[in-house]
Parts: C-alpha cells; sequence; structure tokens
C-alpha cells in the first residue's frame, strides 16, 4: 500500500529511517509523486536498469574449495576483487568486494565507478549461476553507513530482496538477494 506524502515529508522519512517502507513485508511505504518525476527527470532508472542487466565482463576465477576469487578490471584499468564465500551446509554466497589496492570490504573505494562495478558485478554473478549451484547471494552489513546505504539502495531494484537479521555479519544484518 502506498501512502503519499509531500516530498520534504518523503526525504524527512527516509534519512530518518533510511528506506522508505513502512513495513516490507506487508508493502506499506511512503512516496511522493516528485521522487518518480526527480528520478525521471536525472535520467536514474535506466541507469540503474543498465546496472542490473550487466555488462559483459572477462573475469578470472580462482576456485578455492567451494570459495571462489573473482578478478576483473575495469575501463580505467582499475582491478578489483570478488570474493564469494560459501555458507556451509546451504547454497548461499556472501559478496565481498574491493579494489586490489585496497583489501577493505567495508571502505568505500571513492574510484568513482561505481556504476560500472555494479553492471560488472551484476554480470559475473548471472555467469556464475550457470556453473554454481546458488540458491541465494549475500551482502553483509560493512559499517559504512554511506556504503550500506548505496547497496540498500541498489537492492530495491534486484527482483528478489530481503534484509535480514543475521548473527553472520557483527552489525546483525545483511542484504539476501538472487539475480
Amino acid at each position: 500500500m502506498t501512502i503519499k506524502v509531500k516530498f520534504e515529508h518523503f526525504i524527512e522519512f527516509q534519512k530518518k529511517h533510511g528506506t522508505y517502507y513502512i513495513d516490507k513485508k506487508q508493502g506499506y511505504y511512503v512516496c511522493a509523486d516528485s521522487k518518480k518525476e526527480l528520478l525521471e527527470k536525472h535520467n536514474i532508472i535506466p541507469i540503474i536498469n543498465e546496472m542490473l542487466d550487466g555488462t559483459k565482463t572477462d573475469y578470472d576465477l580462482f576456485d578455492n574449495d567451494n570459495d571462489y576469487l573473482i578478478i576483473f578490471k575495469t575501463k580505467s584499468k582499475n582491478e578489483y576483487r570478488f570474493d564469494l564465500m560459501k555458507e556451509p551446509s546451504t547454497y548461499i554466497y556472501h559478496l565481498g568486494f574491493s579494489n586490489t589496492n585496497n583489501l577493505s570490504y567495508e571502505d568505500i573505494t571513492n574510484l568513482n565507478e561505481s556504476i560500472e562495478v555494479f553492471s560488472k558485478l551484476s554480470y559475473i554473478l548471472k555467469d556464475l549461476n550457470k556453473k554454481l549451484n546458488v540458491s541465494e547471494y549475500c551482502i553483509g552489513a560493512t559499517g559504512n553507513l554511506k556504503k550500506d546505504r548505496i547497496y540498500e539502495y541498489f537492492m530495491k531494484y534486484v527482483k528478489s530482496f530481503e534484509k535480514r537479521k543475521t548473527e553472520q555479519y557483527e552489525l546483525g544484518w545483511a542484504l539476501y538477494f538472487t539475480i
């Protein structure tokens, strides 16, 4: 159910709660007509759709007993490390990525390549679905508010995602999704 509010109230609600959902499971959320207009005006929706479709990417895959290391490069020749770690006794793979110059999953790379990187990651995940028996992927909370909000924002455009409580991550939550 959609609850229409003024755009200012929408922004205020989103800042306070970090989401526009009031109750995600029930499908209750706040919206403002001007939000859609702003997204269309700045042409954001096609960019997000392009990211989720994926960009064909050459990558190297290294297998380490059901965990995988993937290395790929962006157009600007920056190299990224993408780790898939299989949760024991499940077909859930946890994701971690960073550029190879900074191996911290929590830090933002600040290389201004997020759209390209997410598009390449999307392609890689879709390609790996063919090779691995994946039921879900998981991105855990990093503790970096900006990075966590970026993850949550992008996940809103993925067909199937859910923010769940989990003991797998120090902050107690993670985003589970299929692609």
